[in-house]
């Protein structure tokens, strides 16, 4: 490699690597559960493959719901 020629250098070493990109979540490796459908979801008979997913970060699991619905349907969390 010459001096002052940088197109040789290794391109690992420019890129710097967050540690967190290689950690896992807290919690994991527990199971994720299945919390059913939203209220709403319900009430209008939507089917699930047309309902949007949503995490429960209380439940630790997914629910799906209708359009803007954000109540998790196993406990009131509103807030993911």
């Amino acid at each position: 490699m010459s001096d002052g020629d940088e197109s040789e250098a290794d391109p690992d070493a420019s890129v710097l690597r967050f540690p967190q990109s290689r950690t896992s979540p807290a919690g994991a490796g527990k199971p994720t559960r299945y919390l059913g459908l939203g209220a709403m979801a319900k009430i209008l008979g939507v089917p699930e493959q047309q309902a949007t997913g949503h995490w429960c970060s209380r439940c630790r699991g997914l629910w799906y719901g209708y359009l803007l619905e954000v109540t998790c349907p196993a406990c009131g969390n509103r807030h993911g």
